[in-house]
């Protein structure tokens, strides 16, 4: 008995698996021309990664914005704004929390710094003061010790030639400084703008896409690439609803103890520790060094409290 003739999906199927056949075994033979194009392509597509990865943040603020903006509304006027006006929201929400945290901490953190400078220096030159006075000298490593005279001035000038040296020898010229950050620049928008599209019509693609997916894959494996993709995405919009939940409740707790313990920058440090808990793992950690850095420079014991109430 004759076997029935292929299908259109199977024959699909057969050319897909030729071509990709043929593609690595070209991809064997020319191992260098293929990473110079895996190179090129990867830059072109660099913003379309970035605009999706936008997006899936950008959804989940979008989610909870949709559900209270009038989701019942049958107004056409309400339905075509209602989109638009949630997506522009939840972008200004994410860039103002991130606006506000900079201009709290960046200042503070910038005079803690000068001010922990200032303070080494002064601790260096009282130690050399109460050497000479108390005969540090008449031993062999003090008298090393005190005949060493530092330029503090010099010291500066020094450093700033070998930062401004290290920058330009990274960076180059300055045209190649300019054209590396108009490029970054170009990125972030075009990555943007393909974000703000793809939230835009994310019903639209999620169709086509699947419409795509089962066209060119076997039934089976058309159902696994579909689960496995919504249990990433689920996956994902719980997890980032989660880090925010804990960096909100971790920044609110920490300057509630720092107000109550009467340290100094609650506000500010509570903040910082809030955003930096967003980054999985070392986030709140990283989130207590740059706080109890700029904490040093009013008290070493209130920052020795600060760490030690921050990690219980």
């Amino acid at each position: 008995m004759w076997e029935k003739e292929p299908t259109k999906r199977q024959a699909r199927w057969l050319i897909g698996v030729a071509a990709v056949c043929i593609v690595i075994y070209a991809g064997v033979q020319n191992l260098d021309d293929v990473g110079s194009a895996v190179s090129w392509l990867a830059g072109l597509l660099l913003p379309l990664i970035l605009g999706g990865v936008i997006a899936l943040i950008l959804d989940v603020p979008l989610r909870s914005l949709e559900r209270h903006f009038f989701p019942g509304s049958q107004n056409p006027t309400v339905r075509k704004l209602r989109r638009p006006l949630c997506i522009l929201l939840a972008l200004l929400i994410i860039l103002g929390v991130v606006a506000g945290v900079m201009v709290l901490v960046v200042p503070e953190l910038v005079n803690a710094v000068t001010v922990l400078g200032n303070s080494l220096v002064e601790t260096v030159q009282s130690l050399q003061r109460w050497g000479q006075e108390n005969a540090l000298a008449d031993t062999p490593l003090g008298e090393a010790l005190l005949s060493v005279e530092l330029n503090w001035d010099r010291i500066q000038d020094t450093a700033l030639n070998w930062l401004g040296g290290g920058v330009a020898g990274i960076l180059g010229t300055t045209a190649t400084v300019i054209g590396t950050v108009a490029s970054r620049v170009v990125t972030f928008v075009l990555a943007l703008f393909f974000g703000l599209y793809m939230l835009g019509g994310k019903e639209t693609l999620k169709r086509q896409t699947v419409r795509l997916v089962e066209a060119w894959l076997p039934a089976k494996a058309s159902q696994v690439a579909l689960h496995v993709a919504g249990v990433f995405l689920d996956a994902f919009r719980r997890f980032v609803v989660g880090q925010t939940v804990e960096a909100i409740i971790l920044g609110s707790l920490c300057a509630l103890g720092m107000w109550i313990l009467r340290i100094p920058y609650a506000p500010m440090v509570g903040a910082l520790v809030g955003v930096t808990a967003l980054i999985p793992m070392l986030g709140g950690l990283l989130g207590g060094a740059i706080g109890a850095l700029m904490i040093l420079p009013e008290s070493f014991g209130k920052m020795i409290l600060f760490l030690v109430f921050l990690i219980i």
